[in-house]
């Protein structure tokens, strides 16, 4: 995310609207023929709205005042007009506050608007469990896995993340693993496959994965091989915001230059890091493992940005780091270069 900064209010309203006009796509909103005036502010938006002779009319005031309003005065207005608006757009304004309230950061606010439009129309359901999921909210998610809409894939994807909620990485692994037997949807398998390396991750600090192969064009496939650094928007989609110990998008790939604790070599080795915990133990076991693969190796003991202990596992080069880094490939670990 950007750093927050001062800069044009017109640049920064033109921006909102281009952000919201993407939300109405998103969310399945249908603009009006009629763009409807201008409004300087809510309540200009507010008399307009109760000056509306019809529903149609009604809808055209939003969308439009939507676009040109804060994103606070626009929740103002969507959740004072939510009741009145009739039952077949309802569904979809409630989908919008949510989405307003995802651009504000008020993840559990967006959740019980979300979950509401899912009572109104299935097609929010998924995106309501995922958000239900994201901030430990047992009892709506339990109830939204009851809606009989949702695909028996999607049910199966759903399980495998109630599982990495309750931060029970064995359970999820296995649930992956028998999952991607059964599924054949590919966007679902994208994402089971991403579930299996997070679940295995966390049990071990390093994981295989056909992602790269399978989808090597995939944010997914990009996460795990440090190509990319996910997004708040990402982050959230997948509801990953609950993820602690061990950290896996937080500080998975922060550089440093610890000093070795073991297998000291020259200065000049060059190092890559292929583990990354939060328990020294499982570090020793990595570490065991892959000298037990006739790789040079030491553990670095690090801290994170809370100031927790971490611990990394670093292999060392032989003589050209990307040869040996093909080499950790071809035993199913990624790694990246780290400072000697």
């Amino acid at each position: 995310m950007s750093k927050g900064r001062k800069g044009n209010p017109q640049r920064t309203r033109h921006s909102l609207s281009v952000v919201f006009l993407v939300l109405v796509l998103l969310v399945g909103l249908r603009a009006p023929l009629a763009w409807g005036q201008t409004y300087k502010n809510l309540a200009q938006a507010r008399q307009a709205a109760a000056n509306a002779k019809s529903q149609d009319a009604l809808n055209t005031v939003l969308l439009s005042a939507l676009s040109q309003l804060s994103v606070r005065d626009g929740i103002a207005l969507c959740e004072e007009y939510e009741s009145k608006v009739n039952p077949a757009s309802r569904a979809e304004l409630r989908s919008t506050i949510g989405g307003l309230y995802l651009l504000l950061g008020q993840t559990e606010d967006a959740a019980k608007w979300y979950a509401k439009a899912a009572s109104l129309d299935s097609e929010y359901v998924m995106q309501a469990i995922r958000l239900s999921i994201a901030i430990g909210d047992q009892k709506t998610t339990l109830q939204l896995l009851k809606n009989e809409t949702l695909s028996e894939e999607s049910r199966i994807m759903l399980d495998v993340w109630l599982s990495l909620y309750d931060n029970d990485y064995s359970s999820a692994s296995i649930k992956a693993k028998d999952a991607l037997v059964r599924v054949s949807d590919r966007r679902v398998r994208r994402e089971l496959l991403f579930l299996q390396y997070v679940a295995d991750f966390g049990q071990f600090g390093t994981s295989r994965s056909t992602l790269t192969k399978d989808f090597p064009g995939s944010i997914e496939s990009d996460l795990v091989t440090g190509k990319a650094v996910p997004s708040s928007w990402f982050v959230l989609s997948l509801g990953l915001s609950w993820f602690g110990s061990p950290a896996l998008l937080s500080d998975f790939q922060k550089k440093s230059s610890p000093p070795p604790e073991e297998h000291k070599s020259s200065d000049a080795t060059q190092w890559l890091q292929v583990g990354y915990f939060s328990s020294k133990e499982n570090a020793e076991h990595l570490s065991k493992t892959l000298t037990s693969k006739n790789f040079q190796t030491r553990i670095a003991e690090l801290k994170n940005a809370n100031g927790d202990l971490r611990w990394a596992v670093h292999v060392a080069a032989r003589e050209d780091w990307q040869k040996t880094q093909s080499l950790l490939k071809d035993q199913g670990y990624e790694s990246y270069l780290v400072s000697p």
